[in-house]
């Protein structure tokens, strides 16, 4: 139960990112501030992205982290469903206030694919990802960027270590189906990831 709610607030990587947005929005219930508009190399381009959203993850009152949503600029997307599903150059950014060790994001991150797809689905991908966070533990002020390639899959990137991708388009959509999507870990976390979708 805790592993997944650790995944509630958003997630990994970034295929390599230079963050530079010139207007800050503070994101819903006390997340931290993300900039409105960033720029990230996905996919071996850059990419402005723009923000769709953030909130801001809690445990027994206790702040766990905050996180932004990010789509490329000028593509139309108008829910948090077609945001999930859509195959178009995206961003989580996760920054932690607490340190999570490597098991229980990888733990964190299976169950809550689980929710849509039951094992034995994306069960390769699954296990790159874990042996990713076992190797790169998470502590306090650590940054977490997940990118969604579009036609490729998902990237992930611990701080500014070197980005690990996993192949798969249906598995970036599900890793962000797990914030956006039909089966969600929590309403709060969806409707704070996409409040300036129109």
């Amino acid at each position: 139960m805790i592993r997944r709610q650790f995944l509630t607030a958003g997630a990994f990587g970034l295929v390599g990112g230079t963050f530079g947005g010139r207007q800050a929005f503070a994101a819903g219930s006390g997340a931290a501030g993300y900039p409105a508009t960033v720029f990230a190399d996905i996919g071996g381009k850059s990419v402005r992205l723009s923000l769709t959203g953030s909130a801001l993850r809690t445990k027994y009152l206790l702040r766990v982290y905050s996180v932004a949503s990010y789509v490329q600029e000028g593509v139309s997307v108008r829910s948090a469903d077609s945001l999930a599903k859509i195959d178009a150059a995206k961003l989580l950014h996760l920054i932690f206030e607490r340190d999570v060790d490597g098991a229980t994001m990888a733990a964190a991150f299976r169950d809550s694919i689980g929710m849509s797809f039951p094992a034995p689905a994306f069960a390769s991908e699954l296990s790159q990802l874990e042996r990713h966070f076992l190797a790169n533990p998470v502590k306090q002020g650590d940054h977490i960027r997940l990118t969604h390639v579009p036609g490729t899959g998902l990237g992930v990137q611990v701080n500014q270590k070197p980005t690990m991708l996993i192949r798969g388009v249906g598995f970036a959509q599900a890793a962000w189906g797990t914030y956006l999507g039909p089966n969600n870990l929590g309403v709060a976390l969806k409707e704070g990831l996409s409040s300036r979708l129109r």
